[in-house]
């Protein structure tokens, strides 16, 4: 029972003690560093105490607990496949409960993976200070070394191979974290820009600011209507870099041509109007993939009818990693993949291995797409993945593509083929028919799709209409091919 007593001091009192200021540096927004001072002050209270503890106790007992939480935390690392966020990996959090004053905190912030290693730093510390204050015989500690070794290499594999950077795709570094796509030189206001200009003269030119629609749009969609506005708005350029100077919103990319994503660019459109604090003043003119049908049903719940303007077409293209065999399926063979019946490129013609089917998020076009494309046929659950939020603790994510084996997604082919998105990649010929731009003009691949101007119907603007018509005339037209996309079918 004494001896219980002291490992409940070693393993409990001593870094709960230790680990008090962290809750301050926590709420002092200094959480990084609680890993060197909570061990330090482990190793300080170890020094200070030194003649009242059984020292070489504390060190068996330290070197013991580290071993201990390290291999649990490998082991779950394994179950979790290195995702520190996930549910799974919480229930680590009961074995170092004694570092409660910094835990609350730094899992509300995500911070787990500072936590545990605090964790296992200080029993670390403590262990080396309380064998070295106990002259503790080293020279046969090859075994735990090794083990150590051996965890540590097996986490860090795990770690930076973890769903949640593996399945992220591309992530979202630029236009303020809106876009996976560095369109530096895609902006209207850009020194070298690569935005087409249009064939002919423009018979439409908007002077005044207030009366210039809004924008906003899907990603691929944004060098084709920053085209547009440089082409129509006059001295858009001049009034995006003025806006960008004096707005003190670190997440506007624009003024009047903006750029979120389908989903947020369209319930700017519908809701923009009834929320301004979240919307701000909206956007008149949405560019890129019909909507789903979630978001026709929020713009039926708002009583805003929708107007669907088909400007140019597009191709919806599956894609598998350039190594893979398969260069040809049916819309029988992919639909049958994307409902769980096929499971492996075997039985679509290819090598005996686990088709990983790839979705996208919820309402974005891509997604969209896919839905209309499936019909009647449901889409087997996406692979997920665990992600920390602040505001809304964990929740699941779609897994997006990884260029790995076996592996299959979906896309438009402006996205991939102009823009560059996928690396080591080929794009599949549906039914026999490859998605060339020949073959989107010709009407001749069956995936063909319509890039589409979502509007207001009835919009008080009254350039919204002469947008539309300026869009689908000749002049309009020139810059919607010269961007990378098919005209619309005459």
């Amino acid at each position: 029972m004494k001896n219980l007593s002291k490992v409940l001091l070693y393993y409990a009192w001593i870094p709960f003690i230790a680990s008090l200021p962290g809750f301050v540096l926590n709420l002092c927004g200094l959480s990084t560093i609680n890993i060197l001072v909570v061990p330090l002050l482990t190793a300080a209270i170890y020094i200070c105490l030194r003649k009242k503890l059984d020292i070489v106790l504390a060190a068996k007992v330290n070197g013991l607990i580290f071993l201990m939480l390290l291999a649990c935390f490998t082991v779950m690392m394994l179950f979790s496949s290195g995702n520190i966020e996930g549910i799974l990996m919480s229930n680590f959090s009961w074995l170092i409960i004694p570092f409660a004053p910094i835990m609350l905190i730094l899992v509300l912030m995500g911070e787990n993976l500072l936590l545990y290693a605090t964790a296992l730093l200080t029993y670390a510390t403590a262990f080396l200070v309380s064998a070295a204050l106990g002259k503790v015989n080293l020279k046969r500690i090859w075994l735990p070394v090794g083990l150590t070794a051996l965890c540590l290499l097996a986490n860090t594999v795990l770690y930076q191979n973890r769903p949640s950077v593996k399945y992220a795709g591309h992530g979202f570094e630029y236009m303020h974290g809106f876009s996976s796509t560095d369109f530096t030189d895609y902006m209207v206001y850009s020194q070298n820009s690569k935005l087409v200009t249009p064939d002919s003269e423009v018979s439409l030119i908007i002077e005044r600011e207030e009366d210039m629609p809004k924008m906003d749009g899907a990603e691929a969609c944004y060098p084709l209507y920053a085209a547009f506005a440089k082409a129509v708005y006059q001295d858009i350029d001049l009034i995006e870099s003025r806006w960008l100077e004096e707005t003190e919103n670190p997440y506007d990319n624009g003024k009047i041509v903006t750029f979120t994503n389908s989903v947020y660019g369209l319930e700017r459109l519908i809701l923009g109007g009834d929320d301004p604090e979240k919307y701000g003043e909206g956007v008149d003119l949405f560019f890129g993939a019909r909507p789903s049908a979630s978001q026709l049903q929020i713009a039926e719940d708002y009583g805003v009818e929708l107007e669907i303007t088909p400007i140019g077409r597009e191709a919806f293209v599956f894609f598998v990693e350039e190594h893979n065999p398969i260069d040809n399926l049916t819309t029988e063979q992919l639909k049958a993949i994307y409902h769980g019946d096929i499971t492996n490129w075997s039985e679509a013609g290819g090598k005996n291995q686990k088709i990983l089917a790839f979705q996208r998020p919820q309402n974005s076009g891509s997604q969209t797409m896919m839905e209309y494309f499936m019909g009647d046929v449901s889409l087997k659950e996406p692979q997920t993945y665990e992600k920390v939020s602040a505001m809304e603790g964990v929740i699941k994510q779609v897994a997006q593509y990884n260029n790995e084996s076996g592996a299959i997604g979906y896309s438009f082919r402006y996205f991939l083929e102009e823009l560059n998105q996928e690396k080591g990649v080929k794009l599949l010929s549906v039914d026999g028919v490859y998605p060339s731009l020949e073959n989107i003009e010709n009407g001749t691949y069956p995936l063909t799709t319509s890039v589409c101007l979502i509007t207001r119907k009835n919009d008080p603007n009254p350039y919204v209409q002469k947008m539309i018509d300026f869009i689908l005339s000749e002049t309009g037209q020139s810059i919607v091919t010269k961007t990378g996309y098919a005209g619309v079918a005459k």
